[in-house]
């Protein structure tokens, strides 16, 4: 098998349609999937055309958010912006796997680079639309670093801005940055004050066999957090005092310098110092309140469906909250090689922290399902397996969040999505 290179986790051109392809069960996911090019994007997918079409638009206004932040890096090889988009997880791994030698398994999307061929592949099948956008805005920004560095950049810098543009919102066509969850920071500042944080020269000279290595043993979180953290740092820490320095920095390593040597020589040679400064603004962070109500609603969503298959539904958060811990309610995700799980038994994950941007105090609130079926069949299929309620929030700011379920009307089973109202 071929060694593979693999990164894991505005003016926008017109949109062209995609056309669904015919079912043709006895064709490979390759064959029967057809190939676009779509603004900077060959993109190639079996999806509907309305969700491809929505995907392929993401992509091209996050590669215009990264052209516009890393503007004065030159290209250093040649560009190659192959996507492929599959509905079914095992399509994924099939086809990576037969075509290019890589082993996605555990996995929701990735940046690679083979003899065979090099994309951005991810799967979407039965996801919420944001994890779904949080694999192409951080797996993407691999794919965009890859011509301008090629394997040059140092994986702190690689994950952290991989992150950071991941952990974006895009709203009405424009990302909010910075945004970032209490569970996040709560796991940087935990490892802060009990000492288990990576050491600023053992981040710098990180090798990617080193990191790999720590996401296959299910270790990596501390990694993936604190890189991120040290991003932000270096963008929005005292004031944007490092944002220039930064840029720099990033130059320096588009130019060949090795990590370290980049680094002393934009920020200077006293890293420990450096360190403390990322200290101080870590244990002084606070989350958002926008990214937060985002996981968290997530959370409420899966909760909702759960309680739904037992014929349950609650008329108030109180009594959502009553409800999933009657069941010792969980929700767990994978991210990174590292499982993340959610528990009822968590007071905060019903609420929402206050920040600076909202007016007053964010919160959850239970709607009542108002289904209008209009033909027999679909009267019949709400009898059988009636929709939930719904949670929206008030008071969130830039915008309100809102669960919109949706029906599989040959299996009668319902899934959710999480809206910008």
């Amino acid at each position: 098998m071929a060694k593979a290179i693999v990164l894991c986790l505005c003016v926008l051109a017109v949109v062209c349609g995609f056309q669904q392809p015919p079912r043709q069960a006895q064709l490979s996911w390759w064959d029967r999937s057809p190939e676009r090019k779509v603004g900077y994007y060959w993109i190639k997918t079996d999806l509907p055309a309305a969700q491809a079409n929505a995907l392929a638009r993401h992509l091209n206004l996050m590669y215009e958010e990264y052209s516009r932040r890393l503007a004065s890096l030159p290209l250093r090889g040649q560009e190659k912006l192959n996507v492929l988009i599959f509905n079914d997880p095992q399509d994924y791994l099939l086809t990576l796997r037969a075509r290019f030698g890589v082993n996605a398994q555990g996995t929701g999307g990735m940046f690679f680079v083979t003899p065979a061929g090099a994309a951005l592949a991810f799967w979407t099948k039965d996801l919420p639309q944001r994890r779904i956008e949080h694999v192409v805005q951080h797996e993407g920004f691999h794919q965009f670093a890859f011509s301008r560095f090629g394997d040059d950049l140092p994986m702190w810098v690689n994950e952290g801005l991989a992150e950071f543009f991941g952990e974006s919102v895009m709203v009405d066509d424009k990302l909010i940055l910075g945004q970032t969850t209490p569970r996040v920071l709560d796991a940087i500042k935990n490892g802060i004050e009990k000492d288990e944080f990576v050491p600023f020269r053992s981040m710098l000279s990180m090798s990617p066999a080193k990191w790999n290595a720590a996401v296959s043993n299910g270790d990596a979180a501390m990694n993936y957090h604190q890189a991120w953290s040290m991003v932000h740092f270096l963008v929005y820490g005292d004031s944007g005092k490092y944002t220039s320095a930064f840029e720099t920095y990033l130059r320096h390593l588009n130019n060949g310098l090795p990590s370290e040597e980049a680094f002393t020589r934009t920020f200077g040679p006293d890293i420990e110092l450096f360190e403390a400064a990322w200290k101080r603004y870590a244990l002084a962070a606070k989350p958002s309140a926008f990214v937060t109500a985002l996981e968290r609603i997530e959370f409420l969503g899966e909760g909702l469906l759960e309680l739904s298959k037992d014929k349950r539904y609650p008329k108030s958060m109180d009594e959502l909250k009553a409800m999933l811990r009657e069941i010792n309610f969980e929700h767990t995700t994978h991210v990174h090689g590292r499982d993340e799980t959610l528990k009822a038994a968590d007071d905060a994950l019903f609420v929402i922290p206050m920040d600076d941007v909202c007016p007053e105090q964010p919160v959850f609130e239970i709607i009542a399902a108002k289904p209008r079926p209009d033909t027999r069949r679909e009267r019949n299929l709400e009898e059988q397996n009636p929709t939930p309620p719904s949670v929206a929030t008030a008071h969130l700011r830039p915008r309100g969040l809102g669960l919109k379920w949706l029906r599989d009307a040959d299996t009668n089973t319902l899934r959710y999505d999480v809206v910008v109202q």
